[in-house]
């Protein structure tokens, strides 16, 4: 039977910056997205406890406790954990998946014997961590023959904790969950089966199939029914095999609503930027360009477009890519003020079987644009960029919590 672990990092960014910063050790500590905001995106062990989670506000956190520290994000912090992380389980079987920035799995069936079996293992990454990255930085894991279980099993003993689901108490577990504790089952979801009168998993295995197709077609009828049976088929996505990105994207909340076009249009050329060196990293160009803007109309109601345009060229450069997403921006005639703004583009293929460019002015681009690169990843983002940029604030990029974007990080 395989023998598979979930690793879920405990209260992740906040236990960075503890370990980061003693002063913050032992307090309840939001982290907030940056200076201005007001939205907790994580919270301290000791912030849980006194019911301050993410999606607090900040006002309210600061309500139930006067003393709490408000700290800005750092994503390049944490994901130089993550990677410090993803080395030490590496150590204990080759079979490991990046689910996000904070957890993985890690399959040990033919590892195990060798370092004293599960537990054994078990207790070695706890101890790595501690020594090799901070006291304050754990992990709960959960232990399974699949990965959909060994995902449910992390968080039952957490924080620091260890939990496994075998076949004997596989249904006490399951039956004691909500359905949308398992991977893969959203609350739209959910909330479409509590209108059958399915509530939880013992209910979703008793209702006859055919029912189930009724409410919620025949594809998920099935899926469903083995979720409540806890089976899971699936096989771990090793680094080395995440399949090539069909996009790239970087998107970014405005810290107020605004109308002014000077800000809006750097902010999209920073946009632009990111993600068309994100295309370059990975070796990669597009011809499909879309932009993404959401506000508030003049009465306050929220409002959102998005558009796309394919080209029959590939680019790769953030000043071809501007110049399409800004072109798009305009054929929306946008009705009020701008609070969010994406940009992405699709359609990649790699660069190594496109036609390399004969004309003089596009080759010293390319030689531009590869120098620029290289200085940015020698000595950091953002030393050296096009001049336009100075006219908006800069936006460096950031690790997606999920990591959307692991074809990029992990490409070379």
């Amino acid at each position: 039977m395989p023998i598979i672990l979930h690793l879920d990092m405990d209260s992740f960014f906040a236990s960075v910056e503890q370990q980061a910063n003693p002063a913050l050790a032992g307090r309840p500590v939001g982290i907030i997205k940056g200076e201005g905001r007001s939205c907790i995106i994580a919270a301290s062990k000791e912030a849980k406890k006194i019911g301050i989670k993410t999606g607090t506000s900040s006002y309210e956190a600061k309500k139930i406790c006067p003393g709490i520290a408000l700290v800005p994000s750092d994503f390049d912090k944490y994901y130089s954990v993550t990677k410090r992380f993803i080395e030490i389980c590496s150590r204990y079987s080759p079979d490991l998946e990046v689910f996000s920035i904070d957890e993985l799995f890690l399959n040990v069936t033919q590892t195990q014997a060798f370092f004293s079996g599960v537990s054994g293992i078990c207790q070695k990454i706890k101890e790595d961590l501690k020594r090799e990255v901070g006291e304050h930085i754990t992990c709960s894991i959960g232990i399974s023959y699949n990965r959909l279980l060994a995902k449910l099993a992390s968080p039952i003993n957490k924080p620091n904790g260890v939990f496994a689901i075998t076949p004997e108490n596989r249904d006490k577990v399951l039956f004691k969950a909500k359905l949308s504790d398992v991977c893969g089952l959203g609350h739209r979801l959910e909330k479409k089966l509590f209108s059958m009168g399915i509530t939880n998993f013992k209910s979703l295995r008793e209702i006859p199939i055919e029912n189930l197709k009724i409410g919620v077609g025949p594809f998920w009828a099935k899926e469903l029914k083995k979720l409540s049976c806890g089976e899971d088929d699936s096989f771990l996505t090793r680094v080395g095999e995440i399949s090539k990105a069909k996009s790239v994207s970087r998107t970014f909340t405005l810290y107020e609503n605004t109308k002014e076009v000077d800000l809006i249009k750097a902010t999209l050329r920073n946009l632009c930027e990111e993600a068309a060196f994100k295309a370059r990293e990975m070796k990669m160009a597009g011809r499909m360009v879309g932009l993404s803007v959401r506000g508030e109309l003049a009465n306050g109601e929220r409002t959102g477009d998005g558009r796309h345009k394919t080209v029959r060229y590939f680019l790769d450069k953030g000043s071809d890519l501007f110049e399409i997403v800004w072109e798009l921006f305009l054929k929306m005639k946008w009705p009020g003020s701008v609070r969010f703004l994406g940009v992405w583009m699709g359609l990649l293929a790699d660069k190594k079987i496109l036609t390399l460019s004969l004309f003089p002015e596009e080759q010293k681009k390319e030689k531009l644009t590869w120098a620029m690169d290289k200085v940015n990843k020698e000595f950091g983002e953002l030393t050296v960029y096009p001049a336009v940029l100075l006219k908006g604030k800069m936006i460096k990029s950031e690790v997606n919590g999920f990591l959307g974007d692991k074809a990029y990080r992990f490409a070379n």
